[in-house]
């Protein structure tokens, strides 16, 4: 009989807390700002270690991790901070919904087809709530059509698809070389034999 309580252990909490660590320092220091009509939006790396995040850890784990390193540094930015909470909700979305897929029933994040499904899912996931959420904010601002709200936008919607794509790649790269350095250590052992 397994009288192993499930809960919360140290090892989830430094996992989540060292890839949000890595998801911030992604963000902040690999990437390209832009500039555009409602502020600025980034071509960046951050997207890409999120997803990394998801597939090394799963659900709840990824999804704390990403959208903890993305709002930190969204509070760090005064242009992004006001938006901090919603980008908490979007990439807690993204890697949760990365993480389930890549974990679901036992697969803990070791099979390629589904891995790459999931890093698909979870990047195009974020590129549609958030070019969804420029368009509405296009409308609100009296945008006459759904063309001039999406043309008003095109730099955001293009940045958005880099850093899908690029993530899901990223991600897709690094997770197999990663995976097998953290299975060596008595840490990874912690993290993938207790979830």
């Amino acid at each position: 009989m397994n009288t192993q309580k499930k809960g919360i252990s140290t090892y989830d909490i430094v996992a989540i807390a060292l890839m949000a660590a890595f998801v911030f320092v992604a963000t902040y220091f690999f990437k390209i700002d832009l500039p555009t009509i409602g502020g600025k939006t980034s071509i960046k790396l951050g997207n890409g270690i999120c997803i990394l995040a998801a597939l090394l850890l799963g659900g709840w784990r990824g999804a704390l991790s990403a959208a903890i390193g993305c709002t930190l540094f969204d509070l760090l930015d005064p242009i992004y901070a006001k938006e901090a909470w919603i980008t908490f909700i979007r990439y807690f979305i993204m890697a949760g919904l990365c993480g389930t897929i890549a974990h679901w029933h036992g697969a803990a994040g070791k099979s390629f087809p589904r891995n790459v499904v999931a890093a698909i899912v979870g990047a195009y996931s974020y590129s549609a709530m958030y070019i969804g959420s420029k368009i509405i904010g296009q409308m609100a601002l009296g945008a006459s059509s759904v063309t001039n709200a999406v043309l008003a936008v095109t730099t955001n919607i293009t940045a958005s698809l880099i850093n899908a794509t690029a993530g899901v790649i990223v991600a897709l790269v690094l997770v197999p070389v990663l995976r097998r350095a953290l299975e060596q250590t008595t840490f990874g052992q912690h993290v993938y034999h207790h979830s």
